[in-house]
């Protein structure tokens, strides 16, 4: 007897699983999996292109019933740090992760603390969230962290994102900004997460205490020293610090104290490839521009200030000079 044989006569109560529609979230998610898959077939036969959907459909616990979409409340695995930096094509960023799997709870509900992995200047996390029931918490809300780093606040900005799962579950990810990272050594995160939302602070925090290796991390990634002014016209300077490359980013620091006109850098490669910086943070305290990673060995790199934006309360208009700046000589 056939195995198909077999599963067609199984009877299965499917009444103690309670169903529930996917969000758009997901929709597009399983989109995006079941085109990429069909494309890489290439099947010459209705019968393939169905074969490959029913069995994306069947290995995800997804059922179809009166036209419907539904997917089963059972656990989930928690989503990865590298879908929060590409949510299309997440890159593999194994051996920069540390795995972590701690639950903290509370009367609003339970905490895990999925995976963590240190960047140039800031720690990314990946979480899951169950509401209680009867707490009203959805994708618009953003659990924000603060974090002590070897017992020291070196916190210099926040950001989060959270991503509906289903009704009773979220992914929430954060990227904390830290001004000193020491790369190299085993570092101690003291991270409790003490809001809700930006104005709905818990009365028993999520605490987690935790270790994070940063070896193979310092070993793959390098730290080029600038120290150097440039004049960008109109008596205006600013000053290159340093910038980190990293498997995972490209991170350049400088001084911009001035509250007027907004200077960003561009890289560009030798071959005249340019990239622009994906996020910018101009700040009297500390500027800085991230990019993708930069691979330092296949060519030369310059940095090429231009005018990011327009304060619409500066005096004047910048001019920003044509200069290049070598990375890598």
């Amino acid at each position: 007897m056939s195995i198909y044989k077999d599963l067609n006569e199984i009877n299965i109560d499917l009444e103690q699983y309670e169903e529930q529609s996917l969000t758009n979230f997901e929709k597009k998610k399983w989109e995006k999996r079941i085109l990429k898959k069909i494309r890489k077939q290439r099947p010459s036969h209705v019968k393939k292109y169905l074969g490959v959907t029913a069995a994306v459909i069947l290995a995800t616990g997804i059922s179809i019933s009166t036209g419907m979409v539904s997917i089963a409340n059972m656990p989930f695995v928690g989503e990865s740090i590298e879908k929060y930096i590409n949510q299309i094509e997440p890159p593999n960023y194994s051996a920069y992760k540390t795995k972590i799997g701690e639950t903290a709870e509370n009367e609003y509900g339970q905490f895990t603390l999925n995976e963590v992995m240190i960047d140039g200047g800031r720690l990314l996390m990946s979480s899951t969230f169950e509401p209680s029931q009867g707490v009203d918490f959805n994708y618009k809300m953003h659990p924000m962290p603060k974090v002590l780093i070897n017992g020291q606040n070196l916190t210099s900005g926040t950001g989060g994102e959270s991503v509906e799962l289903n009704d009773s579950m979220f992914t929430i990810y954060n990227e904390v900004q830290l001004t000193e990272i020491p790369i190299g050594e085993t570092i101690r995160f003291h991270i409790e997460y003490d809001h809700l939302d930006l104005e709905m602070p818990v009365d028993h925090p999520w605490v987690f205490d935790i270790e994070v290796p940063t070896e193979q991390l310092s070993a793959a990634s390098k730290t080029i020293t600038f120290d150097k002014v440039i004049q960008l016209g109109n008596n205006q300077s600013i000053k290159l610090e340093k910038m980190i490359v990293t498997p995972i980013s490209t991170v350049l620091y400088y001084d911009w104290p001035e509250q007027a006109n907004h200077i960003a850098f561009k890289i560009v490669s030798e071959s005249g490839t340019e990239i622009l910086p994906g996020t910018s943070a101009i700040t009297p305290e500390e500027s800085y521009n991230r990019y993708p990673s930069i691979d330092l060995t296949s060519e030369k790199y310059y940095l090429v200030p231009f005018e990011h934006s327009v304060n619409p309360h500066a005096t004047e208009p910048g001019n920003v000079p044509e200069q290049s700046i070598l990375i890598n000589p």
